[in-house]
């Protein structure tokens, strides 16, 4: 395999970040809720679950409550993939057809509640929630809290970069280079793997171009939005056409990546470069910050985190 050198090092639009701290000291630091503006129709072949979850990845929720209820894999939908590390509360669905709804408190242990359940007519979509509530805990605080307080207000007024977050890439980009080998066809990638390597490369060049707004100073400008690279609409006869110069010398900067995502026929589509959040709250107590907001589905809360504090991910033995 070609070797590719992918920084995941991206500016931040705020050059004054001096605060320290550390995140996910323990699971209930990093609280995630979906919202959800969905109608259960209370009938159907479909029961949707609210779920919360702690230490555990989302996938291996999702695999538990297929065995449990004694269906395929796929028969399980879900709106968004959630941390290990993290208390959160999403929704899955389970498509049982005309079997016998099982008694669902029996799933219910240290790592897993189902707080509420109902029939409904179709499986839960990939993306369908509208939002995620955020309630984070950052501890061990540095820093002159005067300047926090000013980033903190900064972009409660005029938002962060919507960045992807490191998550989307995998473990030292372990997901950038699967996404190569696999487009060089080193490796034929599991089915379940695929769309994660997919995500991964076309999320790199979004960062890239955003990056690049941020150091040129044009994030704020119209445009607003930043390129998820695929294939443009069919009469087009140029897959760059609609592209500005700076995201075709990124593409071409990262040729493997583009021509794999372009033969891979998804589509182009769009992105906010930048994301204001809802509801934004906080209150810093000696060492400690307490943070709430709520950010539109596919925006990262650690993108906002990299604009108020230099943050450490609390190390785990396990």
């Amino acid at each position: 395999m070609t070797d590719y050198n992918f920084s995941l090092s991206f500016p931040t639009a705020n050059d004054n970040v001096n605060a320290k701290g550390v995140i996910r000291s323990k699971d209930e630091d990093f609280f995630v809720e979906e919202i959800m503006d969905v109608s259960l129709t209370g009938e159907g072949e479909h029961v949707w679950l609210f779920v919360e979850k702690r230490g555990e990845n989302t996938d291996f929720i999702a695999r538990k409550i297929a065995k449990f209820s004694d269906v395929r894999p796929m028969d399980v939908g879900l709106s968004g993939l959630k941390d290990r590390h993290a208390v959160t509360r999403q929704w899955f669905s389970v498509y049982l057809g005309n079997q016998t709804e099982p008694d669902w408190q029996q799933l219910n242990d240290e790592h897993l509640q189902i707080l509420s359940h109902e029939r409904h007519s179709h499986k839960l979509r990939r993306g369908e929630h509208e939002a995620n509530r955020f309630v984070l805990c950052i501890r061990e605080l540095e820093g002159d809290m005067a300047t926090l307080e000013a980033a903190l207000t900064h972009v409660k007024e005029r938002g962060f970069p919507n960045y992807f977050g490191e998550q989307r890439f995998g473990r030292n980009g372990a997901n950038l280079d699967k996404a190569v080998s696999m487009f060089e066809r080193q490796f034929k990638a599991p089915k379940n793997k695929r769309g994660f390597y997919l995500s991964a490369a076309r999320s790199f060049l979004y960062n890239r171009v955003l990056a690049e707004r941020i150091k040129n100073g044009s994030w704020l400008e119209t445009p607003t939005s930043g390129p998820l690279y695929g294939e443009l609409p069919r009469d087009h006869d140029d897959t760059h056409i609609g592209c500005s110069p700076l995201e075709q010398q990124i593409f071409e900067e990262y040729t493997v990546l583009a021509e794999g995502l372009y033969a891979n026929r998804l589509k182009m589509e769009a992105r906010l470069l930048a994301v204001v959040p809802k509801n934004m709250t906080w209150r810093l107590e000696s060492t400690t910050l307490e943070l709430e907001f709520l950010l539109p589905t596919g925006s990262f809360a650690t993108a906002l985190l990299n604009e108020v504090v230099n943050y450490r991910v609390f190390e785990r033995t396990y």
